[in-house]
């Protein structure tokens, strides 16, 4: 009788810890996982946005899977989506519009 109750106390613990790591690790990559999809989701033209390899620009389109973004006057690139990475800030778009009446850095 005692070899049991302790396996079922091992299994019990076991059963335990797996809970604690699913929620310590899984749970917030959901979460990020569905933040980062409504961000994507909300986009829309007029957005100025950067993406991962640090292009800023204004939304002028968007498809199903790739977003056309003014850079410069007459300068427009298209990237995925998914390359979008957040959008900027008041002071940020203030910052780019004047760099984009500069024409240049």
């Amino acid at each position: 009788m005692g070899d049991t109750s302790q396996w079922f106390t091992l299994v019990v613990w076991w059963i335990l810890i797996l809970a604690v790591l699913w929620w310590v690790i899984v749970v917030p990559q959901q979460r990020q996982r569905r933040e980062r999809e409504n961000f994507l989701k909300s986009l829309k033209p007029g957005d100025e946005v950067t993406t991962t390899d640090g292009i800023c620009g204004r939304i002028l389109g968007i498809d199903e899977n790739m977003v056309t973004l003014r850079i410069a006057d007459g300068v427009d690139i298209r990237v995925l989506k998914s390359g979008i990475m957040r959008r900027l800030t008041k002071e940020e778009s203030a910052k780019l519009k004047s760099v984009m009446k500069k024409g240049g850095g």
